[in-house]
């Protein structure tokens, strides 16, 4: 290698020494001593090389600059070797060889001198410049070189100045290229994935239990403490080490690289053209596209500036280039540039594309690099969650979405790329969306969001929301400063706190100047002490008042009135004061002279800059009127010279000044640009640091406010894009890409939707179909977010295409077939406007289409959850009887047999228990049917019909609208179409599910005239009997024995005699079936009523009285009597019940029907007497005695009254009148009832007691006891009122009869059932007796009692005898009294017979008297001798004188004198019949006074 080198210089030497000049012919000895070095001299040899550049022959530089280039592309030249040829002196050094423009004294290594080298060949030809070019890209290029940062920078340095001052093409190309292959060279060096790889092996080794060497990838048990990895060995630890050191050095070189690039760019640099600059923004484009992981935010900070000012340059190169960077780091470097991101866009990009002096070309240049930002999928969200929905910047989507609407409209030249960065935009949006939805429907699968996680999606939406309110808010405060104010407050964005109201309008830099200086100028308490403390906030330390008023100015515009200056000049007086009153250079002595001399700048200010003033202020003029103006002292002059001039330069801003966006000048236009840059500059300064917001699952959802804001101009741009476009395609797509979108953010879209469907109409109408196809093959995925206008718009569409016959139905269909896939919601939402549409049909032009479609959709969706279906159902059987009430045939019978076949199919499905959706599928038949004329109803009962062919085995709920329907229908007069609803029963088999309709049913049936019908309810009833007992259902028996127990009192005689054959059988064979329970329902629902409907008939009907008698209600009675001996059992806990029906029928006023009952209740107590207990008694006893005290006629008075009453109308009149009161007939009807069922219960009292006497307490006989005594009381009472009975008589009570009416029989048999009562009481007494001294005789036997025992029980005993004896007592006194009432009734009659007179009264009084005469003897002779005979001789004892005295006046009245003179009912003077009497009377008594003599 040493000899190729040798060689290479041998040759350039020898070459060298033939041109050099005779002066110079030392050095070709210095050049003969190299002869034979290697290349370690080449630090010697390069004074040849510079030798050579100093010859003017153009081969001799293109040999020395072709053999350098020649030796460094072989290796020969290190970078470390020094230069030391110290006697050469470099004639041409050019000034950018330093940085700072001086020589470098210390010695250079021999590349900074090579590099020199090339520098003094840049004003050669263009070929030497080639060449050495080409030098400097080989030094790049070979790593032997060692190139250092700072020669690097020279080289770089080098090629810019050759392009900046170069005027070939040919040099231009070649200096891009090396400039370029540079910058690739350099940065392909700072390649850090072997960094990055081993920081990831060092974190999984973290993790693992076995640990492998970072470098070989063997198992390594060490860990290097400086780089934190896991080695092996010391060998690899060095080799990472070395590494790790090499790609931070090319970092850091890298790094260097463009932060000399960036500087270039800077104006204090001396390469200041514009080539300059454009070359030097091509390589960092290079950098930024290719390399952007080098760019630090330091890099990004300081090149932001530069882009800022050259985007608004008018040179195409230079602002193109700078769109590019920042795209490409908008791209790459969003999060480090959130907030040049938010500037460029909003102050460069806007500002813009809204001038209207900016050239178009400028404008497409930003709309394409706007479109460029947006090609990267997440922009705009990610801009629209960091801007829009953060306080602390400004709105960005959507002043790019309104600046690009805006110039839509004005400009059509800029449309095409407008619709494109729309698109950009939807498409970005939806694909971030579908990739992110995607990975958050995972995520929720997997596990539910941290709660921290909802808590900033939350706080990111309140922002978004407070913002639009602070928004609104601003804009209001534009128009109105107070209104807006208060609007803040109102939305909780400002207190109506001074100090958070000056805060405010300080901060906010978007409040226009001039309305901050109107509020803070307002007259109101509230806008004086936002003043005060707006100004408190600033700071006017170390300020003259001139720059003090400056920086206020600056803040805020004047107000207009003078008042208003007044105070703000104040303030800002008082405030400078007390900011600089302790400053040692302050000329001020107090706030007033502050506030004076403001005063005089703001006169100046208008003196100098107000154009309409002619002469101006001079500076004398100035200091004459600052004059004894710091309270009466003079400012010094040197400080209102420079206070004057200061002014003069640069006006105070005491008026906001407004560039209008008009036609300017360059000059203006520059100078609005400058402002603009400013502007910017002051916006970088007080941007605040914030966190950069990534798209994730949660706040993919914050994209809703996005599109929700703004779909509307999108649509508006894409369809209007559309509209003008030959090929629409993807302007289709980006449509139906949107409205997709906005249905999956839970978007409303119906407008969207309705704009589309407009646009497709018409286009569909000249031919293309594109559109709506499209539109109509996306519903399926976007039904769920139409809503009813929506679906409005659509289906109105899709009727109106298939009326023109616009588009094949194969689309459309889709739109129907699909609507099983929409929620809830929306089908319900779908099927309401199908409704509507097809009412709007059928209604205007009798058209079926819709119906149609809504008939098919309903199949569709008739797999839905059951209470979906049946709410839809709802909607459709709703509709489809209104179309039925419409009144058209063809479209009744289609709406109708729709109907049938929806049924016949939903039927087909089996329904869930409990469920009842059959019912509201079958429910629009009834409702039909009820609205309909007769053939209609023909009709639905047909169809019916068909169904109960088709799915009888599947209905369950559904019965009931059948049921319904079949009760309707035999409600109809019509015969034909209640013959149809009977023919349904046919076709119906009984099962339990439908029992109660039956029922219901039946009793209709039975209620029909057609008898044929009634008598097949009762079979029936037979039918659903029996199943009843085969499923041992019992629940529903009693509404079903009450069709019979109604069908009982049917006026129809075959009917009646069925029912009640049918139901006593049911009740007596399959009684023993029924528990207890059940027969209490039986008898409150079944019997009962039939009883009832007995005491109304007869109370209404007495024409029936008869048949009544003869046949149902004589068998009513016997069945119930025969029921309750044959299932008394489980009847027993039902006495009360049957008790207290044997009473409302006695207590009735037929007197037939007291008697049956009174019967039947005998009938019970005789045959189940034996198994009645004590409590069963309790009850029969106290019946008893309430019948009797009830069935007492105690309104025999009140006939009396009535009939007073009415002889009183008739005074004047003889006869008496036949025709009385209907309330006397109701009241004698009641007497005679009450008689006749009074003596009945008392003979049937007399036989119970005289059978079950021994089962009743001595308690229960003296109540029975009192009652009969009542009894027979009133009887007594009543027979002794002659006059009263007379007047009864007279007002038609027994009329028939010729006897007044009495109660002698009652009173006979009342009085022997309390004798007979007595007796049994005695006995019951005696018996108690003998068995207590029985038990007391066992027990002295057994010695079984003690003293105490025997006492109490001798007391006992004493209260048994004294029991019996005061009822003996009495029981002889009743006796005794009777015989006293017998011979006191005689005296009576006989001093009657005795008065002459011819008084009608008398005589009937006599012969009353004579009757009462005939019972008296009656009731001794069967009641009252008879017991006396029964007593013992003790008991006759106690009374003997009084029995003897009294039985022997009896005898004396029964003589034959007496006994012929009376007579008996039915014949006068009847001898056998008076002979009868006499000797059974008078045996009776002899017998009793022979007894008593013996006893005497």
């Amino acid at each position: 290698m040493n000899e190729t080198y040798q060689n290479v210089v041998s040759q350039y030497f020898e070459k060298l020494k033939k041109v050099l000049p005779q002066k110079l012919n030392y050095f070709k000895e210095t050049l003969s001593k190299f002869q034979g070095q290697d290349k370690s001299y080449f630090g010697d040899h390069i004074i040849a090389f510079k030798q050579g550049m100093q010859i003017k022959q153009s081969k001799i530089k293109e040999l020395t600059l072709n053999t350098l280039i020649n030796l460094v592309s072989k290796g020969y030249i290190d970078g470390c070797l020094l230069d030391n040829t110290n006697n050469f002196q470099q004639s041409e050094t050019m000034e950018i060889t330093d940085s700072k423009g001086k020589k470098k004294e210390q010695s250079m290594n021999v590349i900074e001198s090579l590099i020199h080298l090339v520098q003094q060949c840049l004003v050669e030809k263009d070929e030497i410049i080639s060449l050495a070019l080409k030098l400097l890209i080989s030094l790049v290029m070979n790593p032997f070189c060692n190139m250092q940062q700072h020669e690097l920078t020279k080289i770089i340095k080098t090629v810019v100045y050759v392009y900046a001052q170069s005027k070939s093409q040919n040099i231009d190309r070649l200096c891009k290229s090396i400039f370029l292959q540079i910058i690739l060279i350099t940065f392909q060096g700072s390649n850090c994935e072997s960094i990055v790889k081993m920081t990831l092996d060092n974190i999984i080794n973290k993790v693992s239990d076995i640990k492998y060497c970072q470098q070989c990838g063997k198992q390594g048990n060490f860990e290097c403490r400086q780089n934190k990895v896991t080695v092996c060995s010391y060998r690899c630890k060095k080799y990472i080490q070395e590494t790790i050191e090499l790609q931070q050095k090319n970092y850091e070189n890298v790094q260097s690289v463009l932060d000399l690039l960036i500087r270039l760019l800077s104006p204090k640099q001396q390469f200041q053209q514009l080539r300059n600059q454009i070359i030097l923004l091509e390589g960092i484009y290079f950098i930024c596209d290719n390399y952007d992981y080098c760019v630090e935010p330091q890099s990004i900070y300081n090149l932001s500036s530069y882009l800022l000012k050259f985007c608004l340059e008018n040179e195409y190169q230079l602002y193109s280039l700078s769109f590019k960077i920042f795209q490409r780091l908008a791209f790459s470097k969003h999060k480090e540039m959130i907030n040049q991101i938010n500037i460029f866009i909003n102050q460069i990009y806007i500002s813009i594309l809204q001038n209207k002096n900016t050239q178009d070309q400028h404008k497409q240049t930003t709309l394409e690099s706007l479109w460029n930002i947006f090609q990267r999928k997440h922009a705009s969200l990610e801009f629209y969650l960091n801007y829009d929905c953060s306080i602390k910047h400004e709105f960005l989507m959507e002043n790019i979405i309104n600046t690009l609407y805006s110039i839509f409209q004005q400009n059509e030249q800029f449309r095409p790329v407008i619709t494109q960065i729309y698109q950009s935009i939807i498409i970005g949006i939806e694909q971030t969306f579908n990739e992110k939805a995607i990975n958050n429907s995972q995520q929720e699968q997997q596990q539910q969001p941290d709660i921290d996680e909802t808590i900033f999606i939350n706080q990111l939406e309140m922002q978004r929301q407070q913002k639009q309110e602070l928004q609104k808010g601003v804009e209001l405060f534009k128009k109105n400063p107070e209104k807006g104010v208060s609007f803040l407050i109102k939305a909780n964005i400002l207190q109506e706190d001074p100090v958070q109201i000056a805060k405010f309008l300080l901060e906010n830099k978007s409040l226009p100047k001039e309305c901050v200086g109107q509020y803070l100028g307002g007259h109101h308490p509230i806008n004086i002490q936002v003043l005060s403390e707006y100004t408190n906030f600033i700071t006017f330390h170390n300020l003259s008042v001139e720059q003090a008023l400056r920086q206020y100015l600056d803040l805020f515009t004047l107000p207009p009135e003078s008042q208003q200056i007044d105070r703000v000049v104040q303030k800002f007086a008082d405030k400078f004061y007390e900011d600089n009153q302790n400053n040692q250079n302050f000329h001020f002595k107090s706030s007033s002279s502050i506030y004076t001399f403001t005063y005089l700048l703001v006169m100046l200010q208008t003196d100098l800059h107000n154009p309409k003033v002619v002469e101006k202020m001079k500076l004398t003029d100035f200091i004459k009127l600052a004059r004894q103006i710091n309270d009466g002292e003079d400012l010094p002059q040197e400080y209102l010279t420079v206070t004057y001039h200061s002014i003069q330069k640069n006006p105070l801003a005491v008026r906001e000044s407004s560039t209008p966006m008009n036609q300017l000048t360059p000059n203006l236009y520059q100078k609005q640009m400058e402002e603009l840059l400013k502007k910017i500059k002051e916006l970088i300064k007080r941007q605040s640091d914030s966190n950069y917001i990534q798209i994730d699952s949660e706040t993919i959802l914050l994209s809703k406010g996005l599109i929700e804001s703004f779909s509307g101009k999108f649509l508006e741009i894409l369809l209007t894009t559309f509209e003008s476009s030959l090929n629409g395609d993807s302007l289709i797509k980006s449509i139906l890409q949107l409205i997709k979108l906005s249905s999956k953010l839970s978007m409303k879209i119906e407008n969207l939707v309705q704009d589309v469907l407009k646009v497709g109409l018409n286009s569909l109408k000249k031919g293309n179909s594109m559109l709506m196809i499209g539109l109509l093959s996306i519903i399926p995925n976007i039904g769920n977010s139409l809503h009813e206008q929506g679906w409005k718009s659509v289906l109105e569409a899709i009727s109106l295409m298939d009326e023109l016959r616009l588009l094949d139905q194969d689309h459309t269909e889709k739109v129907f077939m699909c609507s099983k896939d929409l929620d809830n919601q929306s089908i319900e939402e779908f099927i309401i406007q199908l409704c509507q549409l097809s009412k709007s049909e059928i209604y205007q032009k009798h058209r079926l289409y819709s119906l149609q479609k809504l008939v098919e959709v309903s199949d569709y969706n008739m797999e839905r959850v059951k209470v979906i279906w049946n709410r839809l159902w709802s909607i459709v059987s709703n509709h489809i009887q209104e179309a039925v009430s419409f009144r058209v045939k063809k479209i009744t019978i289609f709406a109708v047999d729709s109907l049938k076949q929806l049924n016949i199919k939903f039927l087909q499905k089996e329904e869930l228990y409990n469920i009842q959706f059959q019912r509201e599928v079958l429910k629009p038949f009834e409702l039909i049917f009820v609205n309909s004329d007769v053939d209609e109803k023909e009709f639905v009962l047909l169809c019916v019909k068909q169904i109960l062919q088709n799915s009888k085995k599947h209905i369950k709920s559904g019965y009931k609208v059948i049921f319904n329907l079949i009760n309707v229908g035999l409600k109809e007069e019509n015969d034909k179409i209640s013959k149809l609803a009977f023919d349904l029963l046919k076709f119906i088999e009984i099962q339990e599910l439908i029992l109660i309709d039956l029922i219901q049913t039946y009793q209709i049936l039975g209620k029909k005239d057609n008898e044929n019908m009634a008598i097949n309810s009762i079979d029936f009833v037979k039918q659903c009997q029996r199943f009843m007992i085969t499923q041992e259902q019992q629940t529903l028996q009693v509404p079903l024995l009450g069709i019979l127990s109604n069908l009982a009192g049917d006026k129809r005689i075959q009917i009646q005699t069925q029912a009640v054959e049918t139901l006593f059988y049911i009740l007596e064979e399959k009684g023993s079936l029924f528990n207890e329970e059940y027969w209490i329902m039986i008898f409150s629902s079944v019997l009962r009523p039939i009883f009832d409907e007995i005491q109304f008939t007869l109370s209404t009907n007495p024409e029936l009285n008869q048949y009544w008698f003869k046949d149902s209600c004589q068998k009513v009675f016997q069945n119930i009597s025969s029921l309750i001996k044959k299932h008394y059992h489980k009847l027993k806990g039902q006495l009360p019940d049957f008790l207290k029906l044997f009473q409302n029928c006695i207590q009735n006023q037929n007197e037939k029907l007291a008697q049956l009952s009174i019967q039947a209740f005998k009938t019970m107590i005789m045959d189940k007497g034996l198994q009645f207990e004590q409590k069963d008694w309790e009850q029969i006893l106290l019946f008893i005695q309430q019948m009797l005290k009830s069935t007492i006629p105690t309104k025999l008075k009140d006939i009396d009254q009535s009939g007073v009453r009415q002889e009183q109308q008739y005074t004047g009149k003889l006869q008496r009148q036949k025709s009385i009161s209907s309330i006397t007939n109701n009241i004698i009807n009641e007497c005679y009832s009450q008689c006749a069922s009074q003596l009945l219960l008392i003979q049937i009292s007399k036989d119970i007691c005289e059978l079950y006497h021994q089962n009743w307490s001595l308690n229960q006989l003296s109540n029975l006891e009192i009652t009969f005594y009542e009894s027979y009381q009133f009887a007594k009472l009543f027979n002794q009122q002659i006059e009263l009975r007379y007047n009864i008589w007279k007002s038609g009570f027994m009329q028939d009869m010729n006897v007044l009416p009495g109660l002698l029989r009652q009173e006979r048999e009342a009085f022997s059932c309390m004798i007979m009562i007595i007796q049994l009481k005695m006995k019951m007494l005696k018996q108690e007796q003998q068995k207590e001294q029985q038990l007391k005789a066992q027990y002295i036997q057994e010695q079984q009692l003690n003293q105490e025992q025997l006492n109490q029980q001798l007391t006992k005993e004493q209260q048994l005898k004294e029991q019996y004896e005061i009822v003996l007592n009495k029981y002889l006194q009743i006796l005794l009294d009777s015989i006293k009432q017998f011979n006191s009734k005689h005296i009576q009659y006989i001093n009657e017979q005795q008065e002459t007179e011819e008084d009608p009264l008398i005589k009937i009084k006599q012969y009353e008297t004579e009757r009462d005469m005939q019972n008296l003897r009656t009731l001794l002779d069967v009641s009252i001798l008879p017991k006396i005979l029964l007593l013992s001789d003790e008991e006759m004892k106690l009374k003997l004188s009084e029995f003897y005295e009294l039985l022997l006046n009896a005898c004396s009245f029964v003589s034959e004198h007496s006994v012929l003179q009376m007579s008996c009912q039915d014949c006068k003077k009847c001898v056998r019949c008076l002979n009868q009497q006499k000797n059974n009377l008078f045996f009776q008594i002899k017998k009793c006074l022979l007894k008593l003599f013996e006893l005497k």
